[in-house]
């Protein structure tokens, strides 16, 4: 694994992962008759094994029960807000929640809005929220935002050109906010003036060509109607006809033109009335010529909004629909996911579309990061778990190992639990128990029944 990828992984975290205390799951408990099934969690990544589709289902579901639900018989140590916190729920009883370093009971500092224990609303996250966002599956793992789909198409363009035509945007940008700083013009100005420039030599061409033609269509007017007029007083009606047509189609061609020049003036009335003026003369007075001092300034700043203009034209052809800005904001994240495309190469997955489809692969990576900081959202303190339910069907050998060193990445500051029977991430995981980065595991069943505590 490139370990410039995972630094800029790393940075997909941003400030709000420095600045949370993650609740972290230590030791679930299910007590079923005579029979106890028991789980215990590493503080970052737990991979637990060799289970079936119907036990991923419900282990996952008392998972998310234990956090808040009131099904007897299902018991948590956690750890929460700098505290270890136990949830007793014994079947017959008052269901509790025990501060164990100072075995004092703490239950009514976590009660739900409907009185059962809540760890959820506890940690500032509402309950139906928090259950549908901690828990992610295979069918999760599509880009659900006009956000990550952006972020996704950066990450598949030319690196280099994209941010080299981003720093000349930006460029462009101050340029001309120093051509308009002071003169009560502003950069936001710049779109709607070039309109109405455009606009305005639209209107001038147009009234340029209906000048020339006017003069001819007259001329092929007169002659048609006088020779139609010379015919008729001749009796020669066969040719009435043709000069009549020579007439109509000056008149036709004039106003062909005429209406050329109307089509113009009103697409111009159109944008000056955006701006703010009542026709062009009154809008270089009053937004243009009155702001700038000499006509050398003018053309400063119109020269910048040419400049800048085509840097946009330019980051259009590189990005496509993403908006510049958001590009900026998201810098880190859109060359995260690129490394992390450059990485898995050739490997593309076929788990949707052809060859000349997105790559799936970065597409998955995308939203597994789309979710961790989601659920880091969730709360304003105390970032939840996230358990992740076998995801990775379908994709090679090879791209299964990327995405689990993203989510071992991730769960330096979030808890990570995958629940799996897949054999390739099994074996991943082997090797990384072995250096201590996780912890694989699986459920342990054992007889006896669970003591509540005393009181």
């Amino acid at each position: 694994m490139d370990m410039g990828l995972l630094a800029q992984i790393r940075l997909k975290r941003g400030p709000e992962a420095a600045d949370v205390t993650p609740v972290r799951l230590e030791r679930l408990v299910i007590g079923s008759g005579e029979h106890t099934l028991s789980a215990d969690f590493h503080p970052g990544l737990t991979v637990i094994g060799c289970l079936s589709a119907s036990t991923r289902e419900a282990l996952t579901g008392e998972l998310i029960d234990a956090l808040a639900g009131a099904r007897p018989g299902v018991h948590l140590e956690v750890r929460a807000g700098g505290r270890s916190l136990t949830v007793f729920r014994p079947e017959a009883g008052r269901h509790r929640v025990i501060d164990t370093d100072s075995v004092r009971d703490v239950t009514e500092e976590h009660l739900g809005p409907d009185g059962e224990i809540d760890l959820f609303a506890a940690a500032g996250a509402d309950r139906a929220l928090a259950r549908r966002t901690i828990r992610l599956t295979r069918d999760d793992l599509v880009p659900d935002s006009e956000s990550d789909a952006w972020i996704a198409r950066l990450a598949t363009t030319d690196q280099e050109a994209l941010w080299d035509t981003a720093m000349r945007c930006r460029a462009a940008e101050q340029l001309l906010a120093q051509a308009s700083a002071g003169r009560g013009v502003s950069p936001d100005d710049a779109p709607i003036v070039r309109e109405i420039e455009e606009r305005h030599a639209a209107l001038v061409a147009a009234t340029d060509s209906y000048e020339r033609v006017r003069l001819i269509a007259l001329t092929i007017g007169t002659v048609g109607a006088l020779g139609a007029i010379g015919m008729h007083q001749l009796e020669d009606t066969g040719l009435v006809l043709p000069f009549l047509l020579v007439a109509l189609f000056g008149v036709v061609l004039a106003l062909r033109y005429r209406r050329s020049v109307d089509d113009a003036a009103r697409a111009e009335r159109n944008v000056l009335r955006q701006a703010g003026a009542d026709d062009y003369s009154s809008f270089h007075y009053e937004r243009v010529s009155a702001l700038l001092d000499t006509d050398h300034e003018r053309r400063s700043f119109m020269r910048a909004v040419g400049d800048h203009r085509r840097a946009m034209t330019a980051w259009g052809e590189v990005a496509g629909p993403v908006p510049l800005a958001f590009a900026m904001d998201h810098e880190r994240e859109v060359r995260a996911a690129a490394e992390l495309h450059a990485e898995l190469g050739a490997h593309r997955s076929p788990v949707q579309g052809g060859a000349d489809g997105p790559d799936v692969a970065a597409e998955l990576a995308q939203a597994i990061l789309a979710r961790v900081r989601a659920v880091r959202a969730l709360t304003p303190r105390d970032s939840l778990p996230l358990i992740v339910d076998d995801p990775f069907g379908g994709l090679d050998a090879v791209t299964k190992p990327v995405l689990l060193e993203m989510l071992a990445t991730q769960a330096d500051s979030t808890q990570i639990v995958v629940v799996t029977a897949d054999d390739d991430v099994l074996r991943w995981a082997q090797g990384e128990a072995r250096r201590g980065r996780l912890a694989l595991t699986g459920p342990t069943i054992t007889d006896g029944a669970i003591a509540a505590p005393a009181g």
